[in-house]
């Protein structure tokens, strides 16, 4: 069975998928969290590896939420 062409403008590299993520939380998302994301086990970020180098998914990235983690200061609220 023949291999899917996929359209390389649809993946990202890291850095840049934490410049996304970063702008879309506003807050500063490291490029190493986007790696995590791509391992989890529910909903995990599609890759596509070129060479030596990992390319992540720009549609899933897009869907991903970053919640804001509690402190028990805020808890206490």
């Amino acid at each position: 069975m023949p291999k899917k062409i996929v359209a390389l403008s649809d993946y990202i590299t890291a850095s840049d998928a934490s410049l996304l993520l970063s702008q879309k939380s506003g807050r500063p998302i490291s490029s190493r969290y986007i790696g995590k994301l791509s391992k989890r086990k529910k909903n995990p970020v599609r890759i596509q590896q070129i060479s030596n180098r990992l390319l992540y998914s720009r549609e899933d990235l897009e869907q991903v939420i970053i919640k804001k983690k509690s402190t028990p200061d805020e808890s206490a609220l």
